[in-house]
């Protein structure tokens, strides 16, 4: 099933998902259009990792029906993952490698031209051209969390996901995401987001989403695109 196919970058009916007797995720019905902005916003608790680790294919359903990017999470795997990128605080960074080698190897990964000046430019985006060739294990979080930003640039995703996005950034980090965010959706890509920075998410994203003990409570517009 393809993206026109389908019209919807998130389609969850009746998402569920068990550990054991309890429900960490119950009862969700969830649609997303391509090009919006959503913030999952709740409790620690609420559910927004889970979900968010369902729409990524990390974890397997334990009930209910749900696509993402036009693809079955169930059947399509594999396309899925093609078109979805996931930003966590696991950040899959191999601490022996330098910056750029991160980035070139992300480019073999992804079956590409692996382009060197193409790397330099993602990591100069990001603010961490002046170290391009210092090993991963020596940056402080923060420089991290820019890493895995230029190397989710070369993803070319459809779909978005973020974990607190803006943890461990400084201001300069967190206008960089916002940017990003921005240029994304307005490319008519999907951002799904779940932030403990109120102000900033409320601002940036279209759609709000309230989760509060697996469920989904409630749902407002938010100030992004306003």
């Amino acid at each position: 099933m393809t993206e026109s196919e389908h019209g919807l970058a998130v389609d969850a009916k009746g998402l569920g998902r068990r550990f054991g007797r309890v429900w960490a995720l119950a009862h969700v019905d969830l649609a997303v259009e391509f090009g919006t902005s959503v913030w999952l916003r709740g409790a620690n608790g609420a559910g927004k990792t889970t979900l968010l680790r369902m729409l990524a294919s990390l974890s397997t359903p334990s009930c209910g029906e749900l696509s993402v990017a036009g693809f079955d999470v169930y059947r399509e795997l594999d396309d899925i993952r093609r078109e979805v990128s996931f930003i966590s605080h696991a950040l899959y960074l191999y601490p022996g490698l330098t910056a750029i080698e991160t980035m070139l190897l992300w480019m073999r990964l992804g079956e590409g031209e692996v382009n060197r000046a193409d790397a330099a430019d993602r990591l100069a985006e990001v603010g961490l051209v002046g170290a391009a060739t210092r090993r991963v294990g020596e940056f402080s979080a923060g420089m991290k969390k820019r890493l895995a930003l230029a190397r989710t640039q070369l993803e070319a995703p459809k779909v978005l996901l973020l974990d607190e996005p803006f943890s461990s950034l400084d201001t300069a980090g967190c206008q960089l995401v916002e940017a990003w965010v921005l240029k994304f959706v307005e490319g008519g890509g999907t951002v799904v987001m779940a932030s403990h920075d109120h102000e900033r998410s409320l601002a940036l994203c279209q759609l709000v989403i309230d989760l509060e003990n697996g469920q989904i409570t409630g749902s407002h517009a938010g100030g992004g695109g306003a």
